[in-house]
């Protein structure tokens, strides 16, 4: 690195003008793809639910749970940042997904600045370029997920750690160094508590103030992050324990009757995650997955050995926290269960690779001519460029198409068939359930949010009479049937089968035989197992003598936050 330029490279109005640049790009990608209906995952709903509790409550619980447990699982930053959005007047899922939208923006912002201030404006520009316009970055400025926000964060406090390495310097430039290692410090926290993936950040910031004979900060950044660290540990640890640690050792977190790992179990997931990584996410995440294999698999084995040489190559020139991150979040990734392993996950490994990649090609190109250099940094970038450009426009010829039908009041029918159903009978449910009432279903989150009724998971058992006895025992009074997976094909159905007279009809929506069904607290009838008949109709109680009064469903307002 050139001298003077960690924590004290001059902002130009060249840099000014370039930084102007990458956030009007990116403003316009993130713009051209948005789109307002909600994603059926339920970590969106879920993230809505506590937001909602915060505002609510000032609490931070599972309202969506009729025993409203606390919730330990999420840190409750992204939460918030919901929670402000709706106290500004965020009532529907297209304005709430402004929260990562703006955090993707921002995300591109703080990695051009962090590359800029290691390796000058040419390598910031081309992170920048190649963060903000790959496939699964500019995905996940669509849907309310903790990620952006992550990724943002944890961009903002490399840069702010960077500008803090020159503490040696006299005067003002010194203080200046103190504060942004205050900052820097202060976003790391905040990174862990977006996301509990952001521990590999605390360590390595601790591994690098203590590598650099910072003990201060060491014993000053313990007690910033530890008291917050130990609040929140001890409240999950009052509750239950960490989900994700008890999570962590199953061989499928979904599906828990697998067991758990020993020591050769996590080997064989290193692995797995890691040819899953190298050849199919990561590329995947970059140029998008309707590339042919062989060029993806290129890309993937490209990048990681040509930004290996580049991590390696400014090891033995500097040691900054990006370099002790890289190794510490990836380590994590590899190691946790393979049902977890994903795109969203290897976010905050884009930027790093990109810039260990500019570093690389910067030190491989060094012997050509200036023209020469330029030529071959330019295909490498189109080369990227253009299959990651073809996947967002393709992204935003579908959100294009939504936002047409959402102006013309046909909104769910950008929806796949099963979950617009599923949308429509949860709503039916808000409208006509008695007080109280709960659902076991498939996305009880989901449900919640777009109904006010509290609910339950489908029980896995496979076993009719267990089946009953689980909702019966929750206190549930009420079961779906959907067809947005096979859970109901799987447990739901042998149930009504084989046990047709525990179950009343209540109602059907659309035409893929989403049904919500009863379970009075005595049988209706009889029937032989095995042999189906008609359902009977529920007791009149089962449902309110008066509707209540609800929006028209046409919209994508959510009905837990207007109702």
């Amino acid at each position: 690195m050139d001298p003077g330029s960690s924590g004290g490279r001059a902002v130009s109005r060249k840099t000014l003008l370039v930084l102007a640049g990458l956030l009007v790009l990116q403003s316009f990608i993130v713009a051209l793809v948005f789109t307002p209906q909600p994603h059926g995952g339920g970590d969106n709903a879920g993230y809505v639910t506590l937001a909602h509790s915060i505002l609510e409550d000032g609490t931070y619980q599972e309202l969506w749970d009729p025993a409203e447990p606390a919730h330990i699982k999420y840190p409750p930053v992204f939460s918030a940042l919901l929670a402000v959005a709706i106290l500004a007047g965020a009532k529907s899922w297209g304005a709430l997904k402004v929260v990562p939208a703006f955090s993707v923006v921002l995300a591109v912002a703080f990695a051009f600045l962090w590359a800029r201030e290691r390796k000058g404006l040419a390598v910031g520009a081309f992170v920048a370029l190649l963060l903000g316009i790959s496939e699964s970055v500019v995905y996940y400025s669509q849907w309310i997920l903790s990620d952006p926000a992550f990724l943002a964060v944890t961009m903002a406090a490399l840069w702010a750690l960077t500008k803090s390495s020159g503490v040696e310097a006299p005067g003002g430039a010194r203080r200046a160094a103190h504060l942004w290692l205050v900052i820097g410090m202060v976003l790391v926290v905040l990174a862990y508590f977006t996301r509990s993936a952001g521990l590999p950040l605390v360590v390595a910031t601790v591994l690098w103030l203590a590598v650099t004979g910072r003990w201060k900060a060491v014993l000053g950044f313990a007690a910033l992050f530890g008291v917050p660290a130990l609040l929140w540990w001890l409240r999950g640890r009052g509750l239950g324990g960490s989900q994700y640690a008890s999570e962590f050792w199953l061989v499928n977190p979904y599906q828990p009757g697998l067991g758990t790992v020993g020591l050769g179990g996590l080997l064989d997931r290193v692995g797995g995650n890691l040819s899953a990584y190298l050849l199919a996410i990561i590329p995947a995440g970059i140029i998008g997955d309707d590339v042919p294999v062989f060029p993806r698999v290129l890309v993937g084995i490209g990048l990681a050995l040509v930004a290996l040489v580049g991590w390696i190559r400014t090891l033995r020139e500097e040691l900054g926290p990006a370099e002790l991150f890289l190794p510490l979040y990836l380590g994590l990734i590899l190691l946790w269960p393979e049902a977890w392993s994903g795109d969203r996950f290897a976010l905050p490994l884009l930027p790093l690779l990109f810039f260990y990649c500019g570093t690389a090609l910067g030190w491989l190109l060094v012997s050509f001519s200036k023209r020469a250099r330029q030529g071959l940094v330019a295909v490498f970038l189109v080369g990227l460029a253009i299959p990651a450009g073809y996947q967002w426009w393709r992204m935003a010829d579908d959100a294009g198409d939504c936002r047409e039908l959402s102006r013309a009041g046909r909104g769910r029918e950008c929806l796949p068939v099963a979950l617009g159903e599923y949308f429509a009978l949860a709503e039916w449910a808000g409208r006509s359930l008695p007080d109280g009432a709960s659902v076991t279903t498939r996305k009880p989150r989901i449900f919640f949010v777009m109904s006010g009724v509290k609910a339950h998971s489908v029980p896995l058992e496979a076993d009719p009479d267990r089946f009953l006895a689980r909702v019966r025992d929750s206190g549930s009074r009420y079961v779906s049937i959907d067809l947005l997976d096979a859970v109901s094909g799987y447990y739901v159905y042998p149930a009504l089968q084989s046990r047709t007279a525990a179950f009343c009809g209540l109602v059907g929506v659309g035409q893929a035989g989403t049904q919500l069904l009863g379970v009075p607290e005595a049988q209706l009838g009889t029937t032989t197992p095995g042999e189906p008949s008609g359902l009977a109709r529920c007791p009149p109680d089962m449902v309110r003598d008066d509707p209540r009064e609800t929006g028209s469903g046409q919209g994508w307002e959510i009905p837990l936050l207007v109702w």
